[in-house]
């Protein structure tokens, strides 16, 4: 049910903040929920034998949050601006899952949101001369930290639904940003050669991007081995990094608990 740009948050929440051009689509969790009801409806009849067939069934509930930072943070919201918004934000993911295990489902993945200040994207628009915006890595502290706090505020909601639903629902949290700070910190130990540079791009620098000369606009290339980069695209990570990720996520450490077990 995944639309392309989403966020948590609907229309009337970034109206009233001023931000309704910066988000690209309408597809709000509220949204792609009607969705998932009309799919499953026509799937397995509704009722009991939907529930039934979303027992069996793995739920992967986002990523979401990401898209509404990005529009408040490209929307000249600062991180702790945005960081205001987290609570509202996070409780409308853990309604939207409470609402899925409603239906019937009993394995739900709950990705967090990932580490946004080691992105080509925003090291280009945010980047700064004073090196204490950044950590040892190189990636800008606030935006991580706004990462960060999101997700400890939604780990510290799922493990309240666990408690709740018990072993009726097995709420996974998937770690987005463990993994892919891993990478940015050792990236030989993952083959990755560029860990800030996009591989496809036209705006040179440090790290390839330009938000005038995005990967598929006229003049952009792409590297010649995107397994060697982290990021593909200044925005979006190469499909190497997510088959780490997925590795972390079905087996270890990276969703808690991993999605394979017996």
């Amino acid at each position: 049910m995944a639309i392309t740009g989403a966020p948590a948050m609907d229309a009337p929440f970034f109206r009233g903040l001023g931000l309704s051009d910066k988000i690209w689509n309408n597809g709000p969790i509220s949204l792609q929920i009607q969705w998932f009801q009309q799919i499953t409806a026509t799937v397995c009849g509704g009722g009991a034998a939907c529930k039934r067939y979303l027992r069996d069934s793995l739920v992967v509930f986002g990523e979401f949050g990401g898209n509404d930072y990005n529009a408040m943070l490209f929307g000249n919201y600062s991180a702790d601006q945005s960081s205001r918004y987290t609570t509202k934000i996070v409780n409308t993911i853990i309604r939207g899952v409470e609402k899925v295990v409603g239906m019937g489902a009993r394995d739900v993945v709950v990705p967090g949101v990932l580490p946004i200040g080691c992105f080509p994207i925003y090291l280009t628009v945010y980047g700064t001369n004073n090196s204490a915006n950044y950590n040892a890595l190189g990636c800008l502290r606030k935006c991580n930290d706004l990462s960060t706090f999101h997700n400890n505020l939604l780990q510290a909601e799922i493990a309240r639904l666990r408690k709740r639903y018990g072993r009726a629902a097995r709420i996974m949290y998937a770690d987005f940003y463990s993994a892919v700070y891993d990478m940015v910190q050792n990236p030989k130990k993952y083959g990755f050669n560029a860990v800030f540079e996009a591989c496809c791009g036209s705006g040179g620098g440090k790290y390839n991007y330009a938000n005038s000369a995005r990967c598929g606009m006229q003049g952009a290339t792409a590297c010649a081995n995107p397994a060697d980069h982290l990021s593909w695209d200044g925005i979006h990570l190469t499909e190497a990094a997510y088959k780490q990720i997925t590795d972390g996520w079905l087996n270890g450490p990276y969703c808690s608990p991993p999605i394979l077990h017996t």
